[in-house]
């Protein structure tokens, strides 16, 4: 951010070759305050590219990625590895919302079960599971990324891997 120091005796325009505005990539404007731009965002990092360039990094897809041995409740826009037989309890419809993302990843040979919570279904191909139904498998090696839909209220297949049981 280009500063300028002006002191309070002077008075006059701020010199043209200082930015007042700035064109994000959506085509929005973003404006000043106080002589101050924030730049942030979840993931990511910034730095100076060339003299009149922010340069955004993604460090991450926003997925929090952690290794499961025990049962547990997954979380929305978390990626699991399940690392022994356990069953992952998808979390409760209540605050979900459409393209809520849970990816399960099998490093097992042991049976991982993934359990729809109450009123819920998942879909696996087109294979619907019955109201708080499962998918189950045990080849090292499945994954299964799920996507919310709360229209019908399923966990609907965005990619699969492996072979899983739908019931």
């Amino acid at each position: 951010m280009s500063q300028i120091y002006k002191p309070l005796s002077s008075s006059g325009p701020i010199p043209g070759n200082i930015p007042t505005k700035f064109l994000l990539d959506d085509s929005n404007i973003a404006v000043p305050l106080a002589n101050e731009i924030i730049v942030h965002g979840v993931g990511s990092t910034t730095s100076l590219g060339s003299s009149n360039e922010i340069v955004i990094t993604v460090i991450n897809d926003g997925f929090t990625w952690s290794e499961q041995t025990t049962n547990f409740n997954a979380a929305v826009q978390n990626g699991y590895f399940c690392n022994n037989g356990l069953t992952v309890t998808l979390p409760a419809t209540s605050g979900l919302v459409i393209g809520n993302t849970i990816i399960i990843y099998i490093d097992t040979s042991s049976s991982v079960t993934i359990q729809a919570n109450a009123g819920q279904s998942i879909q696996v191909g087109s294979t619907i599971s019955a109201a708080a139904g499962t998918a189950v498998s045990n080849t090292r090696g499945a994954i299964l990324e799920l996507i919310f839909k709360p229209s019908d209220v399923t966990w609907h297949t965005q990619s699969s891997l492996g072979v899983w049981a739908v019931t």
